[in-house]
């Protein structure tokens, strides 16, 4: 019999899906079997798995798209294993970490053989263990069913364990094709409560890669809604089934009860749309959560459950703000009463507000214009001009600060760079206001009507905690009476591009992704110029000017352009040919550049290494995009479609059917490899930055080796003399 099926689920994972089944693969288990079902086959055939996967592998595709549970079981019901897993398509399994997994199931013989799981950071490779497995499942463990095994009712996910076949038919344990999303957890419900053996590995096999969140908010329909809603009827009934039945107590049915209430507060957008909506689809939610929910209520003796404490929100600070304990309670005894209007009151109380605008108490005379700086949108060369021309523009009444603007010979990795006043956006960072006040005397002794800010990531397109950053800024920004924002908007494959290979140059973790897993991370946010300025238009009041980055550079005219956006348009400061520019690397640097990034170690030898390879390696021989023309007219579209009305309302209105036109006859071959070239660059600048290790010798000779003989031991105690004081008292 085959000792293991690997089933792989597969959708449109495509900048993941090698790294998945590598991670299979290269398992130190003779004979297992590689199951990869796909269930997207309108745009997958064979030929686009033909060289993805290795000999021996199973493929089957579904004949129409069925879902994440359907799949699964298609995979369940072709496998020939004496145990079986999962592997979602964009995950990967650590180095022997699936081997040691599946010789623990062989070992224990369980029913279910967990393990604890990495989260990687978003877009980078770095990891941490999963929080619930870092509290809850780190030492290896058994237990004759549930009760024996308590905080395996919260097993993460099914992808989480491997699974004994005979178990699976014996209690004809599958996927619930009805919950083509959300099925995790009601199958994890379903294995546990059935299992003889449950055991837990102690340590994490697999990373659970965590994909960067939308900055755009958009409304859940009702029918994803109605899954979820589905969800917590069918996983509440697994439990209350078996409690009933006496073959689990009763505390069982309170940790998934609590746990379901938990997942209203935190995990859904349901509560928002049940006070916001008449719909008569959420009519029915309402009376359903009502008679999910019952009668049972919570005392504070639920927060001394010491499964419960691994899991909770409560008391936390979360994205629905700090939820303290009487607020769950008063929560959990609105939604059993159906009071939805006070649920959502009591969530609007403790929600962290965004920023509004405030009136200073003493404001500042000049005008701010904020140069909202995107990457590669020609900001380094406009602030250059900024920083150059500043006595100048002093004259016309205009002051660029010098404070917060970051030295010229900044430790940019790459030469030329100049960020502007990041300078105040490290200080926000970092909680340091003195900064900002250094700022406000600058302009308060300056006769200037017209203050210019400019700095790069000002919009902070990436962070995940990109509310928080914005109401920061927008605090210290309450001392100007009057700000106009103003951006440069460039082609958006072209930036998105350029976005990236900035990303990788500067030596950071993040630069270790493909161009492909990039996209997948970033393109909706970064291509969605609504969601990114409109926090901006809301505090300020104004609409935000843009200009277009393409056609001023076709006509050598981005400063002069940037002068008239700004309101300079008459003998602005003329444009200098001399001063640095900041081109983008090519592809083969930028690559090279990636292999370095992924490799570890501390950030700042990574950065000495590539400012010492960008200074030798020829950054312009390979100018080909990294990105093919078909997904270049897919980020275009993309921002055709998330961005297109917004910026044609401020005047930034391209020829989208000339660049879809161009890149029609656009000829185009993938990067095959690194040119030795760049590699014989990046050695050379990592050997010139080596250096030696950091243990240092004693300074004083070595003592004698002492007896291991305990008894030769003495130990001298001398205390000080109020202590002795103490004690002679008391002799």
């Amino acid at each position: 019999m085959t000792p293991l099926s690997l089933i792989i689920t597969f959708y449109n994972e495509t900048a993941f899906f090698d790294m998945a089944v590598q991670s299979v693969v290269t398992q130190a288990i003779d004979g297992l079997e590689l199951i990869v079902v796909n269930d997207n086959p309108d745009q997958f055939d064979d030929s686009w798995f033909a060289d993805r996967l290795p000999d021996g592998a199973r493929l089957i595709h579904h004949d129409i798209n069925r879902g994440l549970s359907a799949a699964r079981n298609t995979g369940i019901d072709a496998s020939t294993g004496k145990f079986i897993g999962f592997l979602d398509a964009d995950d990967y399994f650590t180095s022997d970490g699936l081997a040691q997994q599946y010789a623990l199931a062989q070992r224990s013989g369980a029913d279910v053989t967990h393990a604890a799981c990495f989260l990687s950071r978003p877009g980078s490779p770095d990891v941490d263990v999963l929080r619930r497995d870092a509290l809850m499942f780190l030492e290896p463990r058994q237990g004759a069913g549930l009760e024996n095994f308590e905080e395996a009712q919260f097993f993460t996910s099914s992808w989480a364990s491997l699974y004994r076949r005979d178990f699976l038919d014996k209690f004809n344990l599958r996927f619930d094709v009805e919950q083509p999303k959300f099925e995790d957890r009601l199958f994890v419900l379903e294995t546990v409560t059935a299992a003889r053996l449950i055991a837990t590995l102690g340590a994490p096999t697999r990373v659970w890669r965590r994909r960067a969140g939308s900055i755009s908010v958009s409304p859940t329909n009702p029918d994803i809604h109605r899954l979820q809603v589905q969800l917590l009827e069918k996983c509440l009934g697994v439990i209350r089934k078996r409690v009933a039945a006496e073959t689990l107590p009763a505390r069982f049915e309170k940790r998934e009860l609590f746990n379901t209430v938990g997942r209203l507060i935190w995990d859904m957008d349901l509560i928002d749309r049940l006070v916001e909506n008449n719909d008569p689809d959420y009519t029915d939610f309402a009376q359903r959560i009502v008679s999910l929910l019952g009668v049972d209520s919570f005392g504070h003796p639920i927060f001394d459950d010491e499964v419960l404490a691994h899991i909770t929100r409560v008391g936390m600070k979360t994205k629905r703000g700090f939820v303290s304990r009487t607020d769950f309670f008063e929560l959990h005894r609105m939604l059993r009463e159906g009071d939805f209007d006070s649920v959502g009151n009591r969530l609007a109380a403790i929600k962290p507000k965004h920023a509004t605008r405030k009136a200073p108490a003493k404001p500042l005379r000049p005008k701010l214009i904020l140069h909202l700086g995107m990457h590669k949108t020609g900001s380094t060369y406009l602030q250059h001009h900024l920083v150059h021309h500043r006595a100048a523009l002093a004259s016309k009444g205009i002051l660029v600060p010098n404070t917060g603007i970051a030295n010229i010979k900044h430790a940019s990795v790459r030469q030329g760079g100049l960020p502007g006043h990041y300078g105040l956006i490290r200080a926000l960072q970092k909680r340091d206001f003195g900064l900002w006040k250094s700022l406000r005397r600058e302009i308060e002794n300056s006769p200037a009507k017209t203050v210019i800010l400019s700095c790069e990531n000002m919009l902070f397109p990436l962070g995940e905690t990109r509310d928080a950053q914005l109401r920061a800024l927008f605090e210290q920004l309450d001392m100007f009476r009057e700000i106009q924002c103003v951006a440069v908007v460039r082609r958006p494959d072209r930036y998105l591009e350029a976005f990236y290979k900035e990303q990788v140059s500067n030596g950071q973790r993040l630069g270790s992704r493909t161009i492909q897993e990039f996209m997948v991370d970033e393109a909706e946010n970064l291509t969605n110029l609504e969601a990114l300025l409109a926090p901006f238009e809301a505090y300020t009041g104004t609409p935000v000017r843009l200009m277009d980055f393409d056609e001023a550079t076709e006509q050598s005219a981005l400063w002069p352009d940037f002068c008239k956006m700004i309101g300079l348009s008459k003998r602005h400061p003329k444009a200098l040919d001399d001063l640095p520019r900041y081109p983008s690397p090519d592809r083969q640097a930028t690559e090279a550049a990636r292999l370095l990034n992924s490799v570890g170690g501390e950030v700042t030898y990574r950065q000495d290494v590539l400012r010492d390879f960008f200074k030798v390696v020829p950054t312009d021989q390979d100018p080909e995009p990294l990105l093919s023309p078909s997904e270049r007219q897919s980020l275009i579209a993309l921002f055709q479609e998330q961005s297109a009305p917004f910026v044609a309302q401020r005047g930034y209105t391209p020829d989208y059917s000339k660049w879809h036109a161009e890149l029609d006859q656009t000829d185009w071959a993938p990067l095959q490899w690194i040119g030795q070239p760049y590699l014989d660059a990046l050695i050379g600048a990592r050997l010139r930055n080596e250096r030696p290790s950091t243990q240092r010798l004693s300074s004083k000779p070595a003592q004698a080796a002492r007896s291991s003989d305990a008894s030769l031991l003495t130990f001298r105690v001398r205390p000080r003399p109020w202590l002795m004081r103490i004690v002679n008292r008391f002799r």
